[in-house]
This record gives structure tokens, C-alpha cells and sequence, in this order.
């Protein structure tokens, strides 16, 4: 499992995020090992400002290797859908981690 969180840009709204990881969703089909993947979202409250909020963004995706996972990134780097993503994201902000599963509720969820 692969997680990738971030901030949006100041004045990205919910839905353009989602537009942007639907996009996403044919080029991430073509990759070796892709099962599935959800987003999720919270609202930040900004350390400058009391009344600004921002939004983390969490991403989870499901591959069938860890091979796979790491391979993912350097096939989608060059995807227009990938661009058009990372447009809406702070840069700094992104942090990538993969996860091996050691447990899981449902044979559905990673069969």
C-alpha cells in the first residue's frame, strides 16, 4: 500500500481535487500492479491565520508488489494527468510512503 498526502494550493476547492485524481484514474489503470485507490480529505486549520483553513489530502493506493509500488512513481512522473494534479498541490508538502500489509478485514479489499 502506498500513501501519498498533501496540501492544496490556497483557493483549490474539493471538487477540482477530485476532477484531477478522476483524470488520473485511466493512466493509473495502465501501470503494472494497480488495484485501486481512494482519497480522502481533511480541513487544516492554517498556523498564520485563525479563520483560513486548508485541506490535507490523503491518497491510498493498492498494488499487488511492492516492486510495483515503487515502479509506479517513475511511469506516472511523466503523465499530463500526474502534471495537472501536482499543480494544485504545495510541493513541499507531498510525502510518499509504502506500507506492507500485515492485516487486513476483508479478502476484498487487496485480492
Amino acid at each position: 500500500m502506498e500513501t501519498v498526502s498533501w496540501v492544496a494550493k490556497a483557493g483549490v476547492d474539493t471538487q477540482q481535487v477530485i476532477d484531477a485524481v478522476t483524470l488520473m484514474l485511466p493512466d493509473l489503470q495502465k501501470v503494472p500492479g494497480f488495484k485501486y485507490q481512494s482519497l480522502s480529505q481533511k480541513e487544516i486549520k492554517q498556523e498564520t491565520s485563525n479563520t483560513d483553513s486548508a485541506c490535507q489530502w490523503l491518497q491510498l493506493y493498492y498494488w499487488d508488489t511492492v516492486k510495483n509500488a515503487h515502479n509506479s512513481n517513475e511511469i506516472m512522473a511523466p503523465t499530463a494527468s500526474l502534471a495537472h494534479l501536482i499543480s494544485l498541490i504545495e510541493p513541499e508538502s507531498i510525502a510518499i510512503d509504502i506500507f506492507i500489509p500485515q492485516q487486513q478485514s476483508s479478502r476484498l479489499m487487496l485480492d
